[in-house]
């Protein structure tokens, strides 16, 4: 029995799986964590192509399906376990590692903030979400649907909408469209400073508002005449306004304000 409540939706279709798999360039080279392994089924298609797998399911109930998929594979293991909890260090090998999951939706964001923060040993993610999650994650600054997600994502990986997925492809059918999204991690970007993360949300706090009542409430409204001096922002500008990289630069140059203001004392 799916529990609702753990927001549940199965792709039993072995073709759809398959081709989930194809589309990651997986190989018997690679060590993947797999996130919310269900009944197995993507976990099937992993295990013939990946050379290790670690699925990670948080509902005890799965064990029926997955430790006799365990028996079968000799390169799965799996853990019951809250994904969000679960350090990924200790799964790495030689390689980097492969995120594979069809996500629960309701925990979608701290999912992927969570392969952001240790991206230094991730070579890449591929997930299946809501189509209007994948679509924010994609968009360009200045539409509606660009935000944290938006900037975060763009800022540490390239993003890509690989297909979508109708409803009817999962059992229980879910009320919306799904797509399946990949997340290369950028290697000049993979040991920047995590407090980037944690800025550019910050700056999205109030998206409605301009920029600087969320940046005010945030680092103060001195910082934010230096700052604003220092890009050269207008004072009506918006976070939706902003590329990912200008973020990084903000902070730097935060970062380098706060580090001379120390230097003076």
């Amino acid at each position: 029995m799916l529990k609702k409540s753990l927001s549940q939706h199965l792709i039993k279709d072995r073709n759809i799986t398959n081709k989930m798999v194809r589309t990651t360039g997986i190989d018997s080279t690679d060590v993947v964590v797999e996130v919310g392994a269900g009944h197995g089924d993507l976990t099937r298609s992993l295990c013939e192509k990946a050379g290790l797998v670690y699925a990670v399911e948080l509902d005890r109930t799965c064990s029926e399906y997955l430790l006799p998929l365990e028996r079968e594979y000799s390169n799965l293991t799996v853990i019951f376990g809250d994904i969000l909890k679960t350090p990924l260090a200790p799964f790495k090998g030689a390689k980097d590692l492969k995120i594979v999951g069809n996500i629960p939706y309701q925990i979608t964001a701290p999912i992927l903030f969570k392969i952001l923060e240790e991206r230094t040993i991730i070579e890449s993610a591929y997930l299946t979400m809501q189509k209007e999650i994948a679509l924010r994650i994609v968009s360009k600054p200045f539409l509606k649907t660009y935000g944290s997600l938006s900037a975060v994502c763009q800022m540490f990986s390239r993003v890509k909408v690989l297909f979508f997925m109708k409803p009817g492809l999962f059992v229980p059918p879910p009320k919306i469209e799904s797509a399946f999204l990949s997340m290369e991690i950028k290697e000049e970007e993979r040991y920047g400073d995590n407090g980037l993360i944690e800025f550019i949300k910050a700056c999205f706090q109030n998206k409605r508002k301009y920029l600087k009542y969320a940046l005010s409430r945030h680092i103060g409204n001195e910082q934010v005449e230096a700052l604003y001096s220092r890009m050269g922002f207008p004072l009506s500008i918006r976070a939706e306004e902003i590329e990912p990289g200008t973020y990084k630069e903000m902070y730097e140059a935060l970062k380098k304000m706060r580090e001379n203001v120390k230097g003076e004392k």
